[in-house]
């Protein structure tokens, strides 16, 4: 059994749990199920974290983990956001940013990948999944000051829910990480594109 693999695929099974617990909770006003969904997401981040130290550590990195991560890395993001969304906290366009952007780079990756080509990664790809991450846990972390009434928490900024602010930022990061993927890479997309 590879491991590794195993620990990618969790995050894959946990994250409907996630959105289950989030937009129930977050609709009844149930603190126990968003305590439930804070759970899920760490043990989102946990996978994300180990699954490479672990395949590399046991030799287990194989062709499909390698394309299988980054897929439960957008698929558990994805419900994160989605969930979000459903909630209210972040309006659908939004949403489609963080769609658009890891369907745009699976597209580069596969056609790259059947050119025989590799997509350099960038630190840019990096550093936007922390400040995913970061944003998920700033949400909960509202919506369950809200929900104890922690008035000193600004739940509500500039007439919207923080939240949408916190992940406006990451979106507009987002953007920016594209932008950075297909400069230092435009040589290789050129050559993917130009027709045979």
């Amino acid at each position: 059994m590879n491991i590794a693999v195993m620990f990618t695929l969790s995050r894959v099974a946990v994250a409907p749990f996630f959105a289950l617990f989030f937009i129930l909770g977050y609709r009844s006003g149930s603190p126990l199920l968003i305590f439930g969904a804070v759970i899920c997401a760490i043990l989102i981040e946990l996978s994300d974290m180990f699954d490479g130290m672990i395949a590399r550590a046991r030799k287990e990195v194989t062709d499909f983990g390698k394309v299988f991560d980054p897929v439960a890395d957008s698929v558990s993001r994805q419900t994160v956001f989605i969930a979000f969304m459903v909630s209210g906290i972040i309006p659908l366009w939004m949403y489609l940013i963080f769609f658009y952007r890891d369907a745009f780079m699976q597209l580069m990756r596969i056609v790259c990948a059947s050119g025989g080509l590799v997509l350099a990664a960038r630190m840019s790809g990096k550093v936007k999944a922390v400040l995913q991450a970061i944003a998920t846990f700033v949400v909960l972390a509202l919506v369950l000051a809200d929900l104890y009434h922690l008035s000193w928490v600004p739940v509500q900024t500039a007439g919207k829910h923080t939240g949408f602010w916190v992940v406006g930022a990451v979106a507009v990061f987002t953007v920016l990480s594209v932008i950075d993927y297909i400069i230092p890479n435009r040589a290789i997309l050129k050559k993917v594109l130009t027709p045979k």
